[in-house]
C-alpha cells in the first residue's frame, strides 16, 4: 500500500482547515492543520510535507510571505495558495514565488481534489522565475495593515467580518437591470445590445454621456463674435474689411484687437527658427544623443496606446518599436532581439497566449510585461506560468509604465 502523502493546510479560520481535512482525508492524503503562518513554519521544521496549501490573508505573516519563506528553505515542497480576496496582482506574485496554482474561495470539494491531485502528480509546473526576480517581489500586503483582533476590540467582530482587502466593509447593493458599468447608469441601449457596450469598453467612455457632453458644449459656445453689438465696436465688418483686408478681420476680437491664431504663430516661429539655423549652421555644436538604455517592443492593436507608450519611454532614453498586428509583431521579433516586450493580450487573430508563447520562443531572453484592459485571474496565472515579469491593467499612468519598464530591464541587465 502506498504511503499517504502529507499535506499542510494553513488558514486562520479553523472551520476552513477542518473542511479541507474532511475533503482530502477521503483520499490517500494525511492532512495536518495550522492556524497561522508561524505555526506552519514550526511544523515544517519538525517534519516534511509533500504539499503546502495556504490561505492568503492571515494575521501576522500573510500567505505570500509564508510561500516565499517555504520555497527558500524547503524548495522541493510543492505549494498552492487559496484566497477569498483574489486579485491579479497577488495571483501573479504567488505564481512567480513558486505556487503551482492560485485557488479562489469558495471552491467545491471536487475542484479542490482535482487541483491537489494535479499538484501532487507533478502535472502542474512552477513559473520559470529567477532567484533575482523572486527577491524583488514585494510580499507585504499594504492593503491589510491591521490585526483583526485589534480592530475587533474597537468595532466588534461583526464589522471585522465585513472587511475586504482594502479595509473597507463590503456592502452588497443589487444593481438594477440594464445597469452599465462604463457609464455608471441604467441604459436602455446597453440592454438592447445584450448588456455589452463595445464602444465604451474600447475607449473607457460612455457614448451616451459623450454625445450629451457634445450637445452641451455646442450650447455653451455662445453667439459668433460677428453677431455681437457693443459700444466699443460700432462699425460694420464689411466696411473694416474693405480698408484692412479679410485676414485682419479674421483675427479681430470683440474688443477691437486683432490676435494671430496659435497655429499661425507657431508656423511663423518655426520658419524663423529654420532661417536662423540655416544662417548659423556652421557654428552649431552637436551634442551626442542620450544613449538608449534598452530595446523595447510594444505590441498592441490600438495604435494610440502604442504611440503613447512610445512617447513615455523614449523620453527616458529607451529605443521603442511598435507593432499593431500579429504579423507585424512576428516580423519585428524575427528581425531584431529585444530586451523587453510590452504585450497586449487581446489582439485580432491571436488565440489565447499564442503571441506570448511566440515571444518566449523567438526571443527567450526578453522580459515580458502584459498590458491588458481585460484582466482576469486566469490570464494572470497563465501568463505567470509562461514567465512574465509584470501584469498591468489598462488604464495605467505614465509612472506605472515607466516603473514597470525600469524594474523589468533591471532584471534583464
Amino acid at each position: 500500500m502506498n504511503e499517504k502523502k502529507k499535506i499542510l493546510v494553513v488558514d486562520d479560520e479553523k472551520n476552513i482547515c477542518e473542511n479541507v481535512n474532511k475533503i482530502l482525508s477521503k483520499q490517500n492524503y494525511e492532512v495536518i492543520q495550522a492556524e497561522s503562518a508561524q505555526e506552519a513554519l514550526e511544523k515544517m521544521a519538525r517534519e516534511s510535507f509533500s504539499l503546502l496549501l495556504s490561505d492568503m490573508v492571515m494575521p501576522g505573516m500573510n500567505g505570500l510571505e509564508l510561500l516565499k519563506r517555504v520555497k527558500k528553505e524547503w524548495p522541493l515542497t510543492k505549494a498552492l495558495i487559496m484566497t477569498a480576496y483574489a486579485s491579479t496582482d497577488t495571483a501573479v506574485k504567488a505564481m512567480q514565488l513558486g505556487a503551482l496554482d492560485y485557488i479562489t474561495k469558495p471552491f467545491t470539494p471536487e475542484e479542490l481534489r482535482n487541483i491537489i491531485n494535479l499538484a501532487v502528480s507533478e502535472e502542474l509546473k512552477e513559473a520559470p522565475t529567477s532567484k533575482q526576480e523572486k527577491e524583488k517581489i514585494n510580499v507585504i500586503d499594504v492593503d491589510l495593515p491591521f490585526d483583526a483582533d485589534e480592530v475587533a476590540k474597537y468595532t466588534g467582530e461583526d464589522y471585522v467580518k465585513t472587511l475586504s482587502r482594502s479595509d473597507m466593509p463590503i456592502v452588497e447593493v443589487k444593481k438594477p437591470a440594464n445597469y452599465c458599468e462604463v457609464g455608471q447608469m441604467v441604459c436602455d441601449i446597453y440592454g438592447k445590445l445584450g448588456k455589452t457596450c463595445k464602444a465604451g469598453l474600447k475607449n473607457g467612455e460612455c457614448p451616451q454621456k459623450k454625445a450629451k457632453k457634445g450637445k452641451t458644449a455646442q450650447k455653451d459656445k455662445g453667439p459668433s463674435v460677428k453677431k455681437l453689438i457693443g459700444v466699443d465696436m460700432p462699425f460694420n465688418y464689411d466696411e473694416v474689411s474693405a480698408l484692412t483686408g479679410p485676414e485682419y478681420i479674421h483675427n479681430l476680437q470683440s474688443n477691437e484687437f486683432a490676435f494671430m491664431p496659435y497655429e499661425q504663430l507657431k508656423q511663423n516661429v518655426e520658419q524663423m527658427m529654420r532661417a536662423r539655423t540655416a544662417a548659423t549652421e556652421a557654428d552649431v555644436i552637436e551634442f551626442p544623443q542620450q544613449t538608449a538604455q534598452g530595446d523595447i517592443l510594444v505590441i498592441d492593436d490600438e495604435a494610440n496606446i502604442t504611440h503613447n507608450i512610445n512617447r513615455i519611454l523614449t523620453k527616458k532614453g529607451y529605443a521603442v518599436d511598435q507593432a499593431v498586428t500579429k504579423t507585424d509583431a512576428l516580423e519585428k521579433m524575427q528581425a531584431k532581439t529585444y530586451d523587453l516586450v510590452l504585450l497586449d493580450l487581446k489582439i485580432p487573430g491571436v488565440k489565447g497566449m499564442e503571441l506570448l508563447k511566440a515571444v518566449k520562443s523567438h526571443i527567450p531572453e526578453a522580459k515580458v510585461i502584459i498590458i491588458t484592459g481585460y484582466a482576469s485571474i486566469e490570464t494572470a496565472k497563465e501568463s505567470a506560468r509562461l514567465g512574465i515579469v509584470d501584469y498591468l491593467h489598462k488604464p495605467f499612468t505614465p509612472d506605472e509604465i515607466r516603473n514597470a519598464t525600469e524594474n523589468a530591464l533591471t532584471l534583464a541587465a
